[in-house]
């Protein structure tokens, strides 16, 4: 249960790996939500749509939770998620989040989440 509810905090951290399998995932959970929301809108009816909707919402918000803990692991404040806005800059945002490690030990905004490895 501990772990569903780190699905809506934005506080601490993630790692690269645990990032890039999170991102993962909710591109296939959004892009499967939205072609059921098209598929029982235009076939049944718009009320079967509404779970599919919910759906959505719900992995864009984990997608943006986990995005602004990755920028904390990078030691950057969470309302960088929009600089996802500036053509170009996005571009390379998105490969320093999946690419630069993070810092190590802890920072401003909690533990290493690679602390048991960083120890020497």
């Amino acid at each position: 249960m501990d772990t569903f509810l780190e699905l809506f905090s934005f506080s601490g951290r993630a790692n690269r790996a645990r990032y890039f399998w999170h991102i993962l995932l909710d591109d296939f959970v959004v892009i499967g939500a939205v072609i059921s929301l098209g598929v029982l809108d235009l076939i049944i009816a718009p009320i079967f749509a509404l779970p599919a909707i919910g759906v959505a919402l719900a992995a864009a918000w984990a997608a943006l939770v986990i995005t602004v803990k990755r920028l904390h692991d990078l030691d950057r404040p969470g309302w960088h998620v929009l600089l996802f806005w500036i053509p170009l800059y996005n571009i390379w945002l998105g490969l320093v989040l999946l690419l630069m490690p993070g810092t190590i030990g802890p920072n401003d905004y909690g533990p290493d989440p690679l602390g048991h490895l960083s120890q020497s």
